[in-house]
C-alpha cells in the first residue's frame, strides 16, 4: 500500500478542518463561559485584595483536565451511533487518517488553544482589573516548567481517555473513569503487599539501606515507563480498535 493511501497532508487537514468546523458553536459557548469565569473570580480576588499568585496555572490545569478529557471521551461518538456511523464510514480518508486527526486535536490542538485562550484571558482580565481596581493578578506565563509539566501529564491521562472514547460505545467519559478507579484501587492494594513484604524482611534482615537503594531504584524505573510507555500503548491500541470497529460497521 502507497504511502498517500494511508496519510495525506491534504485529506488531514480537510478531516481537522471538518471537525473544527463542526465544532465551532460548542467551542465559542465553551470557551465563552470558562473565560466568563476566569474574569470573575480574578476580579474578586483584585478587588478584595487576596493573593492569587498561581490562579491562571490552576485554571489552565483545570481546564485541561476537566473539558479536555471530557473532550476527548466524545471523540468518536458518531463512530459508535447507528445513525451516524455510516456517514463516519463513508469519509474519504483512510482509518490512520481518522484516528490522527482526532488524535492531534484531542492533545496538540487542545493544549494549545486552551494555552493561548488562558494568556489571552489573562491579559483581558488584568486589564480590567487594574483599569477598576487599580491593582492585578500576575499574567499567565506560558514558558514555564510547570505550565509544560501540565501538558504533559494531560497528555499522559488523555491517551486513556482516547481508548476510553474509542473502546466504549456510551457513557465514555464515566466508564474510563470507573476503569482508572478500579486500576488504582487494585495497584494500591498491589503495593501495600508489595511494602508489606519488604517491611518484613527489613525487620528480619536488618538490611534497611539495601532496601531502600533498591525501592527507590524501583521507583525511578516506574517513574520513567509511567512517563514513556502508556500514551503510545494506547493510542495505538485505539488506532487497531477503530480499524475493527469500522470493519464490523461496514458488514
Amino acid at each position: 500500500m502507497k504511502l498517500r493511501n494511508v496519510l495525506s497532508p491534504l485529506r488531514l487537514l480537510n478531516l481537522v478542518k471538518k471537525d473544527i468546523y463542526e465544532n465551532t458553536v460548542k467551542t465559542a459557548i465553551g470557551s465563552g463561559a470558562a473565560a466568563g469565569i476566569i474574569i470573575i473570580f480574578s476580579a474578586y480576588t483584585a478587588y478584595t485584595g487576596i493573593p492569587a499568585y498561581q490562579l491562571y496555572n490552576k485554571f489552565f490545569a483545570f481546564l485541561l483536565f476537566t473539558a479536555g478529557l471530557i473532550i476527548t471521551s466524545g471523540s468518536f461518538r458518531e463512530m459508535h451511533l447507528k445513525n451516524k456511523a455510516q456517514y463516519y464510514l463513508l469519509l474519504p480518508a483512510s482509518h490512520f487518517e481518522k484516528f490522527l486527526s482526532r488524535l492531534l486535536l484531542t492533545t496538540i490542538g487542545f493544549s494549545l488553544f486552551t494555552l493561548f485562550g488562558t494568556v489571552v484571558v489573562s491579559y483581558i482580565s488584568e486589564g480590567l482589573n487594574t483599569l477598576l481596581f487599580n491593582r492585578h493578578n500576575p499574567i499567565f506565563n506560558p514558558f514555564t516548567s510547570q505550565v509544560w509539566l501540565t501538558i504533559a501529564r494531560y497528555t499522559v491521562l488523555q491517551s486513556i481517555f482516547f481508548l476510553g472514547a474509542v473502546y466504549f460505545r456510551k457513557n465514555n467519559f464515566i466508564k474510563t473513569v470507573n476503569v482508572l478507579l478500579l486500576t488504582a484501587f487494585i495497584l494500591s492494594v498491589i503495593a501495600m503487599l508489595l511494602f508489606r513484604h519488604l517491611f518484613v524482611s527489613i525487620i528480619q534482615n536488618y538490611q534497611f539501606s539495601m532496601v531502600y537503594a533498591n525501592g527507590m531504584s524501583f521507583l525511578r524505573i516506574v517513574n520513567i515507563f509511567l512517563w514513556i510507555v502508556p500514551a503510545p500503548l494506547f493510542w495505538t491500541i485505539a488506532y487497531f480498535r477503530i480499524t475493527e470497529a469500522e470493519v464490523k460497521n461496514a458488514v
